[in-house]
C-alpha cells in the first residue's frame, strides 16, 4: 500500500494542471480515492442508500431545477454524478457519468466479495424471485434489439444512445439493490431515506416559491420528477395509518403530510394529483375491509352528491374555490390548456408512427413521424422528435409489439410480486413496505406516460429498491420459492 500516497500526489498534480487550478478538479483524485475505499470496505447497502438519497436531493442537469433561476451549492455534485463527466472535466473522452464509474466499481466489489465468500453483506441476506431478474435482463435485451433494428434501418447512433439510456439504468440499479439490501428488515432504512428526501425537497420547493411567488416567472419550483417523490411519501404515510394505526404513525403523518402537500402545491405540477388518485384507488382495491375503510366508504357515499354538484357548478368557472377542478380539467381538456393540446397532437403522431411498423417499430435512432406538424423546438430541445413526452407510446412507436412487450414486461411483473408480497406479509411493516412499493411503481409509470418520467434518477433508484424489497418479502415468507431451492 506504500504506492498509494505517491500515486495520489502525482494524480493531484496532474489534476491541477488539467483543471487549470480549479479546486473541484484538484480535489478529484483524493475524493475518488476516498470513494473507492468506502465502496470497497463498507456494506453495499450503505453506498446504495446514499445514492438513493442523492438521486432525490441533488438535482440532475436535465431536471430543469427551479427553471434554472437558482443554482444550489451542491449543483456541481449533481453534475459529477448524473451528467457526462466531460462537462465537468475538459476531457472529451469522458462521455460517461460519475454514477457509471460508481456502478462499475460496485459490480467489481460484488464479484470480489462473492469470490472471497465475504459475509459482510450476506448475514441475513435473502434473494429475490428469479422472474424479477429474468425480466430485468429481458428489458436490456429489448434495448439491444430496438437499437440494432434502428441502426440497421439508418437510424442515428447518437440518438440511439439518448433513447436507450433512459431505460438502461432501472435493471442495472435493481441488480445492485438486489445485492445490497439484505431482506425485508432493510425496508425501514429505505423508507426513512425516501421520507427524509421528500421532506428536504418539499422545504426546497416551499422556499423557492416564497422567493419567486409568480407562476409566470417560475412555473415550477423544483422538478417534474418530484411529483413521484411527494406522491410516494404521502402514500407511505397513508399506508402507515392503514396498517399501523398507532399514535406514532398519526403523529408522523400530522407532521410530514402537511409539509409534503405544501411542497406539492408549491411545485405546481398537475400530474402529481393523478398519481395520488391512482395510488388511492390501488390502496382501496388491494387492502381488506377494515373499520376505517368502512367509515371512509360511508363518508364517500355521503359526499357523492355534493361532489357532483361541485363539478357541475365549477366546471366552467375560474373562481379560486374551483382551482382543483380546473387543474383536473386542464389535464383532460386540450381546449383549455396548450400543454395538453401539444400532448394530444404528439400522442396522435406516436400512434401514427406505430402504425407504420406495428410488429418491430421504427427502431431507436429515428424520429417520430409528424402527421400533424408541431412547432419546431429542436433549436432548444433537439431530442423532441426522439424522446416524446409520452414515453409509453414512444416505446410502442420505436419498439413495436415485440420491443414494447420485452421492455415493458418488467413493470407488471414487479407489481405482481408487490401484490403477492402484500398478501403474504407477516407483519404490518411488511404490508406498509408493499404498499409504498406499489405507490412508487404506479407513480413512475404515470410519470412516464405523462411527461418524460422514465429514466430519471430518483424514481429509478426508488423503483429498483421497491422491486428488491417486495421480492425479498416473497422469498422470506414463502410466497415464492427461492432460486437456490427451485
Amino acid at each position: 500500500m506504500l504506492w498509494v500516497l505517491p500515486t495520489l500526489v502525482l494524480a493531484t498534480a496532474a489534476a491541477v494542471r488539467v483543471g487549470d487550478g480549479q479546486l473541484g478538479v484538484a480535489l478529484a483524485p483524493v475524493l475518488l480515492t476516498l470513494l473507492a475505499w468506502g465502496l470497497w470496505t463498507l456494506p453495499l447497502r450503505v453506498p446504495m442508500l446514499v445514492l438513493l438519497a442523492l438521486a432525490w436531493v441533488i438535482e440532475a442537469p436535465g431536471d430543469v431545477f427551479a427553471m434554472r433561476l437558482v443554482t444550489t451549492p451542491w449543483h456541481m455534485v449533481g453534475m459529477v454524478l448524473w451528467s457526462k463527466l466531460n462537462l465537468v472535466i475538459p476531457i472529451s473522452a469522458l462521455v460517461f457519468t460519475g454514477f457509471d464509474v460508481i456502478g462499475v466499481l460496485l459490480l467489481v466489489v460484488i464479484v470480489q466479495r462473492h469470490v472471497r465468500k465475504s459475509t459482510l453483506d450476506r448475514v441475513g441476506w435473502v434473494d429475490t424471485p428469479r422472474p424479477l431478474t429474468l425480466f430485468a435482463a429481458l428489458s436490456i435485451l429489448a434495448l439491444v434489439l430496438i437499437s440494432a433494428h434502428g441502426l440497421a434501418t439508418g437510424g442515428s447512433f447518437r440518438f440511439v444512445l439518448w433513447q436507450c439510456i433512459r431505460w438502461l439504468y432501472l435493471p442495472i440499479v435493481y441488480v445492485l439493490m438486489r445485492q445490497a439490501l439484505r431482506g425485508p428488515g432493510d425496508a425501514v432504512l429505505v423508507g426513512a431515506t425516501v421520507l427524509g428526501a421528500g421532506a428536504f425537497r418539499a422545504v426546497e420547493a416551499i422556499v423557492l416559491r416564497f422567493m419567486f411567488p409568480s407562476y409566470n416567472v417560475m412555473p415550477h419550483a423544483t422538478s417534474h420528477t418530484d411529483s413521484v417523490l411527494f406522491a410516494t411519501c404521502l402514500a407511505i404515510l397513508a399506508a402507515m395509518i392503514l396498517e399501523i394505526p398507532s399514535p406514532r404513525s398519526w403523529k408522523l403523518a400530522a407532521v410530514l403530510a402537511p409539509l409534503y402537500l405544501w411542497g406539492t402545491v408549491a411545485n405546481h405540477r398537475r400530474l402529481v394529483w393523478s398519481h395520488l388518485l391512482m395510488v388511492a384507488i390501488f390502496f382501496w382495491v388491494v387492502t381488506p375491509w377494515r373499520p376505517m375503510k368502512r367509515k371512509l366508504a360511508r363518508a364517500m357515499l355521503y359526499a357523492a352528491v355534493p361532489l357532483m354538484l361541485y363539478v357541475a357548478v365549477g366546471w366552467n368557472i375560474q373562481a379560486r374555490i374551483f382551482n382543483p377542478l380546473q387543474q383536473v380539467r386542464s389535464m383532460i381538456d386540450s381546449k383549455r390548456d396548450p400543454s395538453t393540446l401539444w400532448r394530444d397532437i404528439e400522442n396522435f403522431n406516436l400512434i401514427s408512427t406505430y402504425g407504420l411498423s406495428p410488429i418491430v417499430g421504427l427502431g431507436f435512432g429515428h424520429p417520430m413521424v409528424e402527421r400533424i406538424r408541431l412547432p419546431n423546438v429542436t433549436n432548444v430541445y433537439e431530442l423532441e422528435p426522439y424522446i416524446p413526452h409520452n414515453s409509453v407510446l414512444g416505446i410502442w412507436a420505436f419498439g413495436g409489439l415485440v420491443g414494447f412487450s420485452l421492455l415493458w414486461a418488467l413493470f407488471p411483473v414487479g407489481l405482481f410480486f408487490t401484490v403477492r408480497a402484500y398478501r403474504w406479509s407477516r407483519t404490518p411493516l411488511e404490508r406498509v413496505t408493499a404498499l409504498g412499493a406499489a405507490a412508487v411503481q404506479i407513480s413512475y409509470v404515470l410519470q412516464g406516460y405523462g411527461d418524460l418520467g422514465f429514466g430519471t434518477w430518483g424514481p429509478v433508484f426508488t423503483v429498483a429498491a421497491s422491486y428488491a424489497l417486495v421480492g425479498k418479502i416473497c422469498i422470506a415468507n414463502g410466497a415464492w420459492m427461492a432460486p437456490a431451492n427451485r
